[in-house]
């Protein structure tokens, strides 16, 4: 395999790692001997391969970084006012599982919701190119991730619900900033490169859609 292959096929060599390292990460969830090594490798993850999908979704725009950062600051302040005030997403508190925390909240989640709706507003472009009409497509699609996710997080302590349910105002408040991420970014005239981000929301989807029947099997 010589260079110029794999200089022209980055994207869809790291594509196909994806689905398999989230393919063995399912595999690892199910297995007792593996699950403990799962959850402690779960940050190191959602950092290490969202840094690698963003530097390729983003490539030299600094602009594009620019947002990123700025989007990471308000989702992460969000989440923390969340956390302590329980007025935003409901009453709730942070695990141990998604590694070192900031005013109660895992630091890597404000990365995560970054890549998120990074993905979510790659497929709701694909859709509508009307800047109003994609930023509120790409906020129902976070929801959307977020539907299944909430089964998995609180059976993997990700986070955890003081009422012990997930409370319409968390997907209300998914729904707002989502759209708010995704309407600054439609109105800064930013692009995404390639097609890796939307693989990665998928990927995501499919793991937590995945999961949330193994839990649910489990209960039978």
């Amino acid at each position: 395999m010589n260079r110029n292959y794999l200089s022209q096929h980055k994207h869809d060599i790291f594509i196909f790692i994806l689905y398999s390292f989230y393919a063995i990460g399912i595999i690892g969830h199910v297995l007792d001997k593996t699950y403990p090594h799962m959850m402690t490798l779960t940050p190191f993850v959602l950092l290490i391969f969202g840094l690698a999908v963003l530097l390729l979704t983003t490539g030299p725009d600094y602009r594009l970084l620019l947002w990123c950062l700025v989007a990471y600051v308000f989702t992460f302040t969000t989440e923390a006012l969340g956390v302590y005030s329980g007025m935003i997403f409901g009453q709730y508190y942070y695990g141990t599982t998604l590694g070192i925390k900031l005013l109660g909240v895992p630091l890597v989640i404000g990365f995560n919701w970054v890549i998120v709706v990074l993905g979510a507003i790659a497929i709701a472009r694909r859709i509508s190119s009307n800047k109003l009409h994609s930023a509120l497509l790409a906020a129902l699609f976070t929801v959307g991730l977020d539907i299944p996710l909430e089964i998995v997080a609180v059976n993997l302590d990700y986070w955890h619900w003081t009422q012990g349910f997930v409370p319409l105002q968390n997907y209300l408040a998914w729904f707002a900033v989502a759209f708010i991420v995704a309407l600054s970014f439609s109105y800064l005239n930013l692009k995404v490169k390639g097609k890796i981000i939307i693989h990665y929301f998928v990927i995501q989807f499919i793991f937590f859609v995945l999961i949330d029947i193994i839990i649910l099997i489990d209960l039978l």
